[in-house]
C-alpha cells in the first residue's frame, strides 16, 4: 500500500514536470500574427538635468541640461550606458509610424465613421511598449495619448509592466505621423524595451500576457514564496535533526520573496536609493548561497569549510563592496558578479547530476530540472538587463519567445517549481514517518497483546495462590478453633470420664456443647455472641468446676458482678479460646491439684484474665507422658504457648506465661479503649444498664 502511494506521488510530480515543459514548448508558438516589431527609434537625446527641471514637451527642439548621449537612430532593444554621470536624467526619442501604418491611396477628409473620403479605410491600430520601466509620457503628433508616472527629484519610479498606446484615428495625419516618448531616470543604464505595433486585439493580447507574467504573476509568486518559506522554516523548527533541507529551502524562498519585492517596488524615495540597491545585492547573494547549500544538503554532501568560505565570501562581496565602489566599479559589479555566483550553483547542479546517476531518484531529477531552469532564467534576466548578447527576433508576428529580449524578470517562474520539489520531499518524509509510526504501532500492539497474555497467566497464578492462601488460613482457623475450643472441652470431658466424676446426662451435655461448637466452626456465617463476657466466663467456670472438682483437684474462680462487659465481634470467643486452651494445657501437662481463674477490669480500661495452678514446672507443649505408665499420651500435638501468643496478638491483647517452682501463672490483658493505630474488627462495648457507656478496644 505504501509503495503504491509513493509510486502514485512520483507519477503526479513527473506529469507535473512534463506539463510545465510542454507549456514552455507550446508558448514558443505564435500568439499574434498581425503585429510588427518597431526595429529602431530615432533622435535619441539624453541629458543630465537639474532636479528642479521640468518637462520640455514634444514641441521643444531639445532638452534642457548637459548632453550625455545623442544618436540619430538606435535599434531596439537597446541599453544606453550613462554611468559617467550620476543623478537625475531626462530622455527623449521619436518613433516614425508611417512605415507601419496602412496609408490610403488618396487623402482628403475623414468622415464621421472613420473612413477616408476617396480612399481606403485606415485599419484600427495600437502600439505597446513591452516594458515602460522608468515611467514615460507618450505623444502622438504632439498630443499626449498615454503615460505612467515618471521619476522626479523626490523619488524613483520603476514600472515592470507594459504600456499600451492607442493610435487614435483622428490624430493620424496623411502628411506623416510621429510618436514622441519622454522619460526620466536615476539609473546609470537606460533600457529601451522592444515596441510592437499592430491590430488592437493582437496588441491587447500582448499587453495582457506581458502584464500578467511580469507583474501579476511575479507579485503572486512573491506572496506564495513567502508563505511557503515560512511553512518550511516551521517544518525545520519542528524537526531540526533531519530538517536541513527545509531550512535551506525555506530561507531560499523567503529571501527570494524579499528580493523580488525590493526589485518590483514601484516607488523608492531618492534618499533611500543607495540602501535599496545595497539590500538587493545582499538578498541576491543570500538567495544563491542558500540555494547552493540546499542542493548540497539534498545530495547529502556537506560543503567543506573552504567551499563555504568561498561561497559566503563571494555572496557577501557585492554587499560589502558596493558602498566603496564608484560608478565604473558598480558597472563591473553588475556585469560579472552574478555570473560568478551562478558558477557555485552550477557546481552544485553537477553534484546533483552525479547523485541522480547513482540513485535514479525522480525527486532529484525534478530538482535538477528546476535548478537548471533557474540558471537559464537568471542568465536570461541578467542578459535582458545588461544586453550582453543580442538575440535576433523576427519583425512580423509575436510569440512568448519575444519575452527573452524584453527587460522583464522571469526568474520568479522557477521558484514555484522549487516549492513543488520541496513539497515532494516533505511528503516523502511524511510517508516514511507514517510508515515508521505504523510499524511502531504494530510492534506496540503485538507487545501489548503479549503482555496481556502474560498478565492473564500471572493473574491466574496469583488468584490460585490467593485461593491457596485463603484455604490455608481457613484451615488454620478451623484447626485453632478445633484445638482451642472443642479440644479443650474434650480434654475436660475426658478427664471427667477417666475419674468417673460425670454422669451420663452431663456427659451428653458436654458432647452436645462440643458438637455445637463444631457446627459454629465450620459454619460460613459466624454467630455473634450477645451475652456479657462475665456471663460467658462464669458459665464456663461453673461447668469446669462441676466437671473437675474432686478430692484431689479443686477449681476456683472469681468473676466480678455489677458492671457488664460486652465484647463486640468475636472477641468473646477469641478470649475464651485462649482461656480454654490455657486450662487444657494445665489439665494435660501440669499435674496440678488446684486451678484458679480470675477476671478483672483495671483502671487502665483493660480486661485481665488470670489463670494460676500449683502444678509442676514442666514444658507445656509437645507430647504428654502418662505419669503412671510412662507411655506417650494421646493428648499431644498442641500448638503450645506460641499458638496462644499469636491468637492474643491477633485480637490486640497481650499474653504472658510465668513459671514458678510450685506452679504457673497465665495473664491475658485486652485493652478496651481504642488507640490511634486501632485496627478494624477489634471493637468492644463496655456498658452498664444505668449509664450505657461504651468503650472501644485496642485495635
Amino acid at each position: 500500500m505504501n509503495s503504491h502511494r509513493r509510486g502514485s506521488l512520483k507519477t503526479v510530480f513527473f506529469w507535473l514536470t512534463f506539463f510545465i515543459v510542454a507549456l514552455l514548448v507550446i508558448a514558443t508558438s505564435s500568439v499574434a500574427t498581425h503585429v510588427y516589431r518597431v526595429d529602431a527609434i530615432r533622435d535619441l537625446e539624453i541629458v543630465a538635468a537639474a532636479p528642479d527641471s521640468r518637462d520640455a514637451g514634444p514641441e521643444s527642439p531639445r532638452l534642457a541640461g548637459r548632453l550625455l548621449a545623442q544618436a540619430q537612430s538606435v535599434e531596439l532593444p537597446h541599453v544606453q550606458d550613462v554611468s559617467q554621470a550620476g543623478g537625475f536624467k531626462r530622455v527623449r526619442f521619436h518613433i516614425d509610424l508611417d512605415r507601419y501604418l496602412e496609408q490610403p491611396t488618396a487623402c482628403c477628409e475623414i468622415d464621421a465613421d472613420g473612413s477616408v473620403i476617396g480612399g481606403r479605410r485606415i485599419p484600427g491600430t495600437s502600439l505597446v511598449i513591452s516594458q515602460a520601466l522608468d515611467g514615460m509620457d507618450v505623444y502622438l503628433n504632439k498630443v499626449w495619448v498615454a503615460g505612467l508616472p515618471k521619476s522626479n527629484a523626490q523619488g524613483r519610479h520603476k514600472w515592470y509592466r507594459p504600456l499600451q498606446v492607442p493610435l487614435a484615428r483622428r490624430l493620424l495625419r496623411p502628411d506623416g505621423n510621429q510618436l514622441t516618448v519622454e522619460l526620466t531616470t536615476w539609473d546609470p543604464q537606460i533600457q529601451f524595451a522592444p515596441v510592437y505595433i499592430g491590430d488592437l486585439d493582437a496588441i491587447s493580447n500582448i499587453h495582457e500576457l506581458t502584464l500578467f507574467i511580469g507583474s501579476s504573476l511575479a507579485n503572486a509568486s512573491n506572496v506564495f514564496c513567502l508563505l511557503a518559506g515560512m511553512f518550511m522554516l516551521g517544518a525545520w523548527l519542528a524537526s531540526r535533526r533531519d530538517g536541513a533541507v527545509f531550512l535551506h529551502a525555506g530561507a531560499t524562498t523567503v529571501l527570494w520573496s524579499v528580493l523580488f519585492t525590493l526589485v518590483l517596488l514601484p516607488y523608492v524615495p531618492a534618499w533611500m536609493l543607495p540602501l535599496w540597491t545595497w539590500a538587493q545585492y545582499a538578498c541576491m547573494g543570500g538567495v544563491i548561497a542558500v540555494l547552493t547549500l540546499f542542493l548540497f544538503a539534498f545530495v547529502g554532501e556537506p560543503l567543506g569549510w573552504r567551499g563555504r568560505a568561498a561561497l559566503f565570501g563571494t555572496a557577501a562581496f557585492a554587499a560589502l563592496a558596493y558602498p566603496l565602489l564608484g560608478l565604473r566599479g558598480r558597472e563591473w559589479l553588475d556585469v560579472w558578479w552574478l555570473p560568478t555566483m551562478l558558477g557555485f550553483h552550477l557546481y552544485a547542479c553537477s553534484r546533483l547530476a552525479l547523485h541522480i546517476a547513482r540513485t535514479r531518484s525522480r525527486t532529484a531529477m525534478s530538482l535538477l530540472f528546476q535548478s537548471v531552469l533557474a540558471q537559464v532564467f537568471a542568465l536570461r534576466d541578467h542578459n535582458a538587463v545588461q544586453h550582453l548578447i543580442s538575440i535576433p527576433m523576427p519583425e512580423a508576428g509575436w510569440s512568448m519567445t519575444h519575452l527573452l529580449v524584453a527587460p522583464i524578470f522571469l526568474s520568479h517562474l522557477s521558484v514555484p517549481l522549487l516549492l513543488f520539489v520541496v513539497a515532494q520531499i516533505l511528503l516523502t518524509k511524511f510517508q516514511a514517518n507514517v510508515k515508521r509510526i505504523r510499524d511502531h504501532n504494530r510492534i506496540l500492539t503485538e507487545t501489548l497483546q503479549q503482555r496481556e497474555r502474560e498478565l492473564l497467566i500471572s493473574h491466574n497464578r496469583q488468584r490460585e495462590m490467593e485461593n491457596e492462601a485463603a484455604m490455608q488460613l481457613e484451615r488454620d482457623r478451623i484447626y485453632r478453633d478445633l484445638h482451642d475450643g472443642i479440644g479443650s472441652k474434650l480434654v475436660t470431658t475426658l478427664f471427667s470420664v477417666r475419674d468417673r466424676a460425670i454422669d451420663h446426662e452431663r456427659l451428653e451435655g458436654r458432647l452436645m456443647e462440643a458438637l455445637t461448637d463444631l457446627r459454629e466452626i465450620i459454619s460460613v456465617t459466624q454467630v455473634r455472641e450477645q451475652r456479657s463476657f462475665q456471663d460467658i466466663l462464669f458459665t464456663y467456670c461453673s461447668s469446669l468446676d462441676e466437671a473437675l472438682t474432686r478430692a484431689d483437684f479443686q477449681v476456683e474462680y472469681e468473676v466480678p458482678e455489677g458492671l457488664e462487659l460486652v465484647l463486640l465481634a468475636d472477641l468473646s470467643k477469641q478470649v475464651m479460646r485462649i482461656v480454654e486452651e490455657s486450662v487444657a494445657n494445665t489439665i494435660k501437662y501440669a499435674r496440678a491439684s488446684r486451678l484458679s481463674i480470675r477476671m478483672a477490669v483495671t483502671e487502665a480500661e483493660s480486661l485481665e484474665v488470670v489463670i494460676e495452678d500449683n502444678g509442676q514446672s514442666v514444658e507445656r507443649t509437645g507430647e504428654a507422658v502418662d505419669a503412671t505408665s510412662g507411655r506417650a499420651s494421646a493428648l499431644h500435638g498442641g500448638t503450645g504457648l506460641a499458638g496462644l501468643q499469636r491468637r492474643a496478638r491477633r485480637i490486640g491483647a497481650t499474653f504472658d506465661f510465668e513459671r514458678a517452682p510450685h506452679g504457673a501463672r497465665t495473664l491475658l490483658r485486652l485493652p478496651l479503649l481504642a488507640r490511634t493505630d486501632s485496627r478494624p474488627g477489634n471493637e468492644s462495648v463496655r456498658h452498664s444498664s444505668q449509664s450505657g457507656r461504651a468503650a472501644l478496644p485496642l485495635g
